[in-house]
């Protein structure tokens, strides 16, 4: 029955060995608490055998033999192992032999307290979140620790597992950073089009508003224009209903006059009445005697009988003008015919003297 001293630990998870955590042997010798051994078969690839992490000999499930060991709390027990190699050390140099035993112990215990130090910061750094800094600076303790030839013999499998999962932290971290580099700069550029894409669309909006605006003006000038033409063309038609008869132009009225001439002169030469020319004599005779007894009335006065002629031979005179009026204003679209209006003239130009002859005969 082997009797364990207190403070015996696993090698690799440096737990205490207890009733609840006893030691078991593999075939190269080594021994480890049950979970760790149960632990190296279950991680290491189906298609590779366990092998042990101090000498790595390969091991299977079936090799691993639980150890019976005591656990009385008596401390003056010497440990199997070091029972063996103070032995050993006392037949190579027997007057050495003490000291070497107390030399050996205190490395081992060393390095064990070393070793325990290092998964005690592994397992701070899982159970929290810190930064890049404090997990590269462990990954090279550990590697250092790991690559020190003084601890080949007591490497510990869990601090090896805690290296290759740092390492995978950190380069998974600086995938992450890499990623996250690139990604800000392909935000920045499109954040950089997005800005550029709005000042843009506020210019257009800005400018459709502007066009709207001015199309707005112009719509309402338009109606404006519209309702002014309205206007002016109601106002146009409105004069010529009041101003039916239109004053003729200049041209129209010359040609009017030219025909009418016309019209008189060849009426007066195809209409030839036989007492037209007697009277044109008479007439001329009545106007200039009408014309000096005005301009005799003008300077004296005369009795009454004679007052009485000037007025008679203005009438003449006034008739006489009337004919001529009536020969010049000749209307072209008048209903009367050319020969009926020369003869109702000439009527009422004959029956002018024979009531001045009647007067003077009075």
């Amino acid at each position: 029955m082997l009797t364990l001293s207190p403070g015996s630990v696993c090698d690799v998870c440096a737990e205490e060995y207890n009733p609840h955590c006893v030691p078991n042997s593999i075939p190269c010798g080594h021994i480890f608490c049950w979970s760790c051994c149960n632990k190296i078969v279950q991680k290491t690839s189906p298609r590779l055998q366990a092998a042990c992490p101090f000498c790595s000999e390969h091991f299977i499930c079936g090799d691993v033999h639980l150890l019976h060991i005591n656990f009385p709390g008596s401390g003056g027990v010497t440990p199997r192992w070091q029972g063996d190699l103070n032995e050993a050390l006392h037949h190579r140099s027997p007057s050495r032999g003490e000291d070497l035993s107390s030399l050996v112990e205190p490395s081992f215990l060393r390095i064990r307290a070393e070793a325990r130090r290092l998964e005690d910061k592994v397992a701070k750094v899982v159970a929290r979140e810190c930064s890049v800094e404090e997990v590269s600076t462990l990954y090279k303790e550990l590697e250092e620790w790991l690559t020190n030839g003084e601890y080949s013999n007591v490497q510990s499998y869990s601090l090896s597992s805690s290296a290759v999962l740092l390492k995978t932290i950190l380069t998974n971290h600086i995938a992450h950073s890499e990623a996250t580099k690139t990604a800000k700069g392909v935000e920045a550029i499109l954040k950089g089009k997005l800005d550029d894409m709005e000042l843009k669309v506020s210019k257009l909006e800005t400018n459709l508003k502007q066009q709207q605006a001015l199309y707005t003006q112009k719509v309402q000038e338009c109606q404006a224009l519209r309702a002014e033409l309205t206007r002016c063309t109601l106002k146009s038609a409105y004069s010529r209903a009041t101003n039916l008869p239109a004053r003729p132009s200049t041209a129209a009225s010359t040609r009017s006059s030219e025909r009418h001439q016309t019209v008189s002169s060849s009426a007066a030469s195809s209409y030839k009445e036989p007492a037209i020319p007697p009277v044109l004599p008479r007439f001329a005779s009545l106007r200039s005697r009408s014309a000096s007894a005005s301009a005799a009335g003008v300077q004296k006065s005369t009795t009454p009988a004679r007052t009485t002629a000037p007025s008679i031979r203005s009438q003449t005179s006034t008739k006489a003008s009337m004919l001529s009026v009536s020969l010049t204003c000749y209307v072209p679209n008048s209903p009367i015919k050319t020969t009926d209006y020369l003869r109702l003239t000439l009527k009422t130009f004959y029956d002018a003297p024979s009531n001045y002859q009647s007067t003077e005969l009075r």
